[in-house]
């Protein structure tokens, strides 16, 4: 492993520069080679295998967004046409989830792929994106239930009677419904996101920091029924991907609607997050559970969303204070055992956690690690090159 030296405000820059292009020039290599890997763009790298070797599924999959987004990301960094073109044959693939009742994670699948390809496309290509968004954030927001004052889950492993599962990871689904309302869309679309969001942070988040993965509400009074989890260790702990998300989730809601409270909630997350990080920055998979596996799916949550979140705060001493967090989360990142080291994968990131009770992709390569990271990369360059985000 590379010894990065500390340096007074944190690493010294120059190295984490280092790293970081050793990374990123590894990472186009290898997803450029991912395209024949995958081979066909109906289908979508989820898991890794213990071979560091991408498992598939369809644009029905959760997940499916991440791999078009890491494309995009690809094209934002090298500027290299072909990735761009391999996005947008990845991209168009999830179009046809736009109507999809069955999930509530169509903010993934939708920002991921058609929202970065806006973002960062030109031409009348890309004219009918915004229609496809706006589609796909209606379908999301009929999942709301008014009493709960939240989205519901699609899924729960353990339901109680008639009631609405609400798990923290929808917080990422919101930004598609800010960006809707935010571009012709209702009004509502983003009323919806700001509610499920207050309802998230007043819920979900304990005393000392820590989240809920999942609650139910009783679908008639909005009561919770029980508070409990579905990924992690156990109904009091706290599964390091889940508060990854509503840190993530919190930050974006302040982007849209710029309430402290929101920024608050942010904080609080990020503050407990970092107070119960190993030496090597590293998340575990649940932060009280005696297994010792760890989750860099976390860890690249976290360190963009707070790459985003200096950006929102006044106060410089605070401002350095994470910012000189989110580096030490990225160099950890970039360096083996973290940053995969075979010279045969094409998967950038090992040693990421689906769902450990039930033995789901334990202790692989994920999808979505892989897209956060990149995601960090583009933002720590942006903020470290102008102290500003990118518009």
């Amino acid at each position: 492993m590379v010894v990065i030296a500390a340096v007074p405000g944190g690493l010294a820059s120059e190295s984490l520069d280092g790293l970081v292009d050793n990374a990123v020039r590894t990472s186009l290599v290898r997803l450029e080679r991912s395209v024949s890997e995958v081979g066909d763009p109906a289908l979508y790298p989820t898991y890794g295998t213990p071979q560091l070797k991408w498992q598939l599924k369809s644009s029905a999959d959760w997940t499916s967004g991440f791999y078009p987004g890491c494309l995009w990301y690809a094209f934002e960094i090298s500027r290299d046409r072909r990735f761009e073109g391999w996005a947008r044959q990845w991209t168009a693939g999830i179009e046809q989830e736009k109507l999809n009742p069955d999930t509530h994670d169509l903010g993934f699948r939708f920002m991921c792929s058609f929202g970065n390809g806006l973002r960062l496309g030109r031409g009348p290509e890309y004219d009918r994106y915004p229609d496809i968004l706006r589609t796909a954030a209606a379908t999301l927001a009929r999942r709301f239930n008014p009493r709960v004052g939240a989205l519901g889950s699609n899924w729960d492993l353990h339901p109680t009677g008639r009631s609405v599962p609400v798990i923290i990871d929808i917080m990422m689904n919101l930004d598609l419904l800010f960006w809707a309302t935010e571009h012709g869309g209702p009004a509502e679309f983003a009323a919806i996101a700001r509610t499920h969001a207050a309802t998230t942070a007043r819920d979900f988040v304990r005393p000392d920091g820590g989240t809920y993965h999942v609650i139910r509400y009783d679908p008639d009074t909005g009561a919770i029924i029980n508070r409990s989890t579905l990924q992690g260790a156990g109904p009091e702990t706290t599964w390091s991907r889940g508060h990854a998300w509503g840190l993530y989730g919190m930050v974006a809601v302040y982007r849209h609607t710029r309430e402290q409270r929101f920024l608050d909630t942010a904080v609080k997350l990020a503050d407990y997050f970092i107070r119960n990080l190993p030496a090597d920055h590293v998340a575990p998979w649940d932060f009280q559970s005696g297994i010792k596996y760890r989750d860099v799916s976390a860890t690249c949550i976290v360190t963009s969303a707070l790459f985003e979140m200096v950006r929102y705060l006044d106060d410089a001493p605070l401002r350095n204070h994470y910012e000189t967090e989110a580096e030490a989360m990225l160099a950890s990142l970039c360096q083996p055992p973290w940053f995969a080291t075979r010279t045969d994968t094409n998967c950038l990131l090992d040693h990421s956690v689906q769902f450990l009770p039930i033995n789901s992709n334990v202790d692989v390569p994920a999808i979505f690690a892989d897209y956060y990271f990149l995601e960090a990369i583009v933002r720590y360059r942006a903020w470290h090159a102008t102290r500003r985000f990118p518009d």
